[in-house]
């Protein structure tokens, strides 16, 4: 390998000196010593070095040496390993978020495939997100995210009903730029106007804002022992995060843990990790999901 990049340096130099004598051709008379035959014919001497530089930019390209692995392709594709998955390099898109693609992760739990990925917004904020698409028969929304004054004003009722009565507006009028939102999305969202919840014991009721449109259904979830150490965990090792269970339309829901920055130690990962696959054994234990012959159906 130290030799290959020796030699893409050298050729790298060499194409740098080919182009400079196929632009200065016509000026090799003036130098000392300029006036030798094969110099005096500028044509010949452009041809011969516009010959040269693209042989030259040709070797360059196939002694080219492999491109190191970022620290996200090496930390997923360990993760991927650890969780029986597979870790992928996909497409770059631009979607809703922002881009979304390159190293992508995705392995199953109880049935349920799970994927882990990364966004880019216009301002190159990276967000990592872990989702899981689920179709409840007890079906509820829920968004938690860890209680601090800035979320308390982020999550506020007056806040979010300023922009719910926004959002109504342009369903009423029938904004082209809300196309692809989905009817009634205000609707949808009313929650996370309202006042949180409660759900009775101070060790989560004192860490974690929690919004639901299901009170009972979010308290029976939230209290559940796993999802409830997960999300202490979680809160420990993990900054800024947001955890939410959203509809999709019909009976689809997805499952959405989404972090700022890109994850790439081990324990934070694998807190994650915990977190979502609590969440499921959760949803199916208690009978939040759909039985595997209605899902098929």
């Amino acid at each position: 390998m130290p030799v290959r990049k020796l030699v893409f340096a050298l050729l790298g130099l060499l194409s740098i000196l080919a182009l400079g004598l196929l632009l200065w051709a016509p000026f090799l008379s003036l130098l000392p010593g300029g006036n030798l035959e094969f110099l005096s014919d500028v044509g010949r001497v452009r041809l011969g070095s516009g010959c040269a530089f693209v042989l030259l930019l040709v070797l360059r390209a196939l002694v080219k040496p492999p491109k190191a692995p970022s620290r996200r392709t090496v930390a997923w594709g360990e993760f991927a390993s650890r969780v029986g998955g597979a870790a992928t390099d996909e497409r770059r898109g631009l979607g809703l978020l922002g881009w979304s693609g390159g190293t992508t992760v995705r392995w199953d739990s109880r049935g349920i495939g799970i994927t882990l990925s990364a966004t880019t917004d216009a301002d190159r904020n990276v967000d990592t997100h872990l989702t899981a698409d689920v179709r409840m028969s007890r079906p509820f929304q829920i968004h938690v995210v860890h209680e601090s004054l800035l979320t308390k004003a982020l999550f506020s009722a007056p806040l979010w009903n300023v922009a719910l009565r926004a959002i109504r507006m342009r369903e009423r009028q029938g904004d082209a730029s809300a196309a692809g939102t989905g009817a009634g999305i205000a609707d949808r969202l009313a929650f996370l106007g309202a006042k949180e919840i409660l759900v009775g014991d101070p060790m989560i009721d004192d860490a974690f804002l929690i919004k639901t449109d299901a009170p009972d259904l979010a308290r029976e979830f939230i209290v559940d022992a796993g999802v409830s150490c997960a999300l202490r965990d979680v809160n420990q090792f993990v900054k800024g995060w947001q955890m939410s269970l959203m509809w999709h339309g019909s009976s689809e829901h997805e499952l959405t843990l989404v972090v700022p920055g890109g994850l790439l130690e081990s324990r934070e990962l694998e807190a994650c990790r915990v977190l979502v696959e609590a969440s499921l054994r959760c949803l199916a234990d208690r009978g939040f999901l759909q039985s595997s012959s209605a899902r098929a159906a």
